[in-house]
């Protein structure tokens, strides 16, 4: 039988549908179930086709604004890890500024430098520049010992790294050996060791570095080469019994070199010649006082290669001291001189205040001159520092005219004696001499005659055209030691 065929109603007729099957295009009714052309369920379809929204595409009004999503806001939890960020860069860019400063070469330095002085962190400051040489604290304390002592030594030690990297002795060296943090630069101070060696001469003698026993002597003519040491300052000492006498040679070492240090257990007997009044020190330790003569004996004293004496005269005015002067196993038996630098003799002394007050009693006889002199024409001014402006001169000048206008003195005299010279702060010298004034007195038949003692500062004369060799800068009160009568000749 032959389908009947159907034609969908025109689109533009009331109430027209155009509804095909989808198997096979054939027209249907909205009311079928199946195609009557192919049987196709058309129920079915139509449900499968209503799970699926076909795609409208909306029109587009060109001149209608763009809609922008509105933005959420941050949360918590956002916020805070940006913050932790932002204040993780400001930490960092503070570390590395601030890191970049502290570990610096002149920043390091100074902080090596003090702890130096102090003691302090001085394992964490050196490094050793030989497998033989472990640091620790112990084994550095002798360098802190040493500058702790010598702060011009530190200073100059201090100027040496800055500028080369090296001490001007070549036992330490200044230089990077690593980094901090990874990123800043890490210096220290590079020791190399010494390899000192010491001597005695006694077998038994006992051999101490820093008060710890290192060896004990097995022949008369003992060495010891010493292990690896850090340069610094050291107590070396021999310790033994010779000829009944139990005999030490210690002393403090600056140890810089491989050298040898002697410690030779003998005696020496030396008269020490200075100032009497004078204390006397060997290796800084005072033993005792110069005599009236001057003389100060150091007897059966343990002998050192190290040993070094001085004197110090301790006045009103200040203290002075000798130079250092070392002693040797010659000057056994004899004398040594502890001469204080630019002290006056007791000749040229009284040879000054003689002519000075030959001058001021040229003035008391002869008032009418402004500036008496001495027999060699000296003015009295020269004889003072700052010439006639210096006020014991005025003052002397101004005594000596007093005496001249004075109508009850038929007569003046005025004669020096020299007592004493003892050395001044400064190269200066402290003379003691007395004035004995002898005044003729009108209508009487005797002679008023007092004794008066001055103590005057003395120095070398400076370059003010002066003709003397020496000017008195000051001198103290006067006191009075004789007030008589004699009668006259």
């Amino acid at each position: 039988m032959t389908p009947l065929t159907f034609h969908a109603p025109a689109n533009d007729q009331p109430g027209a549908q155009a509804n095909f099957c989808p198997n096979c295009g054939q027209p249907v009714a909205p009311t079928d179930t199946f195609c009557p052309n192919c049987g196709y369920d058309l129920k079915a379809a139509a449900q499968a086709a209503g799970q699926v929204q076909p795609t409208q595409t909306q029109p587009t009004n060109a001149s209608a604004p763009a809609t922008r999503r509105p933005r959420q806001p941050w949360s918590k939890k956002k916020k805070r890890l940006w913050w932790g960020i932002g204040g993780l860069a400001v930490v960092l860019v503070a570390f590395f500024v601030w890191g970049s400063s502290h570990y610096s070469r002149a920043a390091t330095l100074d902080r090596t430098i003090s702890d130096i002085k102090s003691g302090q962190h001085l394992t964490a400051d050196f490094t050793s520049a030989s497998t033989d040489l472990t640091l620790n604290k112990q084994k550095l304390l002798p360098v802190n010992r040493y500058y702790s002592d010598h702060a011009r030594d530190l200073s100059k030690l201090k100027a040496d790294l800055a500028s080369s990297g090296r001490s001007s002795d070549g036992n330490f060296v200044y230089e990077q050996t690593g980094r901090h943090f990874l990123f800043f630069p890490k210096y220290q101070i590079s020791v190399s060791p010494v390899y000192p060696t010491v001597t005695t001469n006694h077998t038994g003698n006992v051999i101490s570095l820093d008060n710890h026993k290192i060896a004990t002597a097995t022949t008369d003519s003992y060495t010891k080469k010493l292990s690896a040491l850090v340069p610094g300052e050291y107590h070396l000492q021999s310790k033994g019994r010779i000829g009944g006498h139990n005999l030490t040679n210690s002393g403090d070492y600056h140890i810089t070199s491989s050298k040898t240090y002697d410690l030779q257990l003998t005696t020496i007997t030396v008269d020490l010649d200075t100032v009497p009044g004078s204390a006397v020190y060997l290796n800084g330790k005072k033993l005792g006082t110069a005599d009236s003569s001057g003389t100060y004996r150091l007897k059966n004293e343990p002998w050192s290669s190290d040993m070094a004496v001085y004197a110090a005269y301790t006045s009103d005015i200040g203290k002075a001291t000798t130079a250092t002067t070392k002693l040797k196993k010659s000057d056994d038996g004899s004398y040594v001189d502890l001469d204080y630098k630019d002290m006056m003799a007791e000749s040229d002394a009284d040879e000054l205040i003689s002519n000075l007050f030959e001058a001021a009693d040229g003035l008391a006889r002869f008032g009418g001159i402004d500036d008496a002199t001495d027999d060699d024409g000296d003015p009295m001014s020269d004889f003072f520092v700052n010439g006639a402006s210096n006020a014991y001169y005025v003052d002397l000048k101004k005594m000596a005219k007093g005496y001249n206008d004075n109508d009850d003195l038929d007569s003046i005299g005025m004669d020096t004696d020299v007592t004493a010279v003892k050395p001044g702060p400064n190269g200066t010298s402290i003379v003691t001499f007395t004035v004995e004034y002898t005044f003729g007195l009108t209508n009487y038949d005797y002679d008023h005659v007092q004794d008066f003692q001055y103590t005057a500062t003395v120095q070398p004369a400076g370059n003010d055209n002066s003709s003397q060799s020496y000017e008195i800068v000051k001198y103290g009160h006067a006191v009075k030691t004789d007030d008589r009568h004699e009668d006259e000749d």
